[in-house]
């Protein structure tokens, strides 16, 4: 497996070129089929990838497809749910049942 080295910084300018380069480089896509191809870019909800000025989403809307459909990474919206499920009360008593039956059903 080869990997794109990011060397100039994580910051949005940077990472959108990165990876445009890595689907064509990597994936073997030309710039014509980024366009036509690439229908959906998952990424972390974080202003680098989910910035609504200067964001990778944004860039690569305004430069590759304006018509690719950009989701926040589920298993990343997941955690951020149980974490503020896991400090509800009701929540944190369960599981603190459910561990203590755990503990001592063993």
């Amino acid at each position: 497996m080869n990997f794109e080295r990011i060397v100039d910084g994580g910051m949005s300018n940077n990472l959108t070129p990165t990876i445009v380069r890595s689907l064509a480089n990597l994936g073997g896509l030309l710039m014509v089929n980024i366009a036509n191809k690439v229908v959906c870019f998952g990424a972390e909800n974080v202003t680098i990838f989910q910035g609504l000025k200067i964001g990778v989403n944004v860039q690569f809307m305004n430069k590759q497809n304006p018509f690719i459909v950009c989701i926040h990474c589920m298993a990343h919206q997941c955690n951020l749910a149980m974490q503020i499920f896991s400090s509800l009360s009701l929540i944190v008593k369960n599981e603190a049942f459910f561990s203590f039956m755990y503990t001592h059903s063993n």
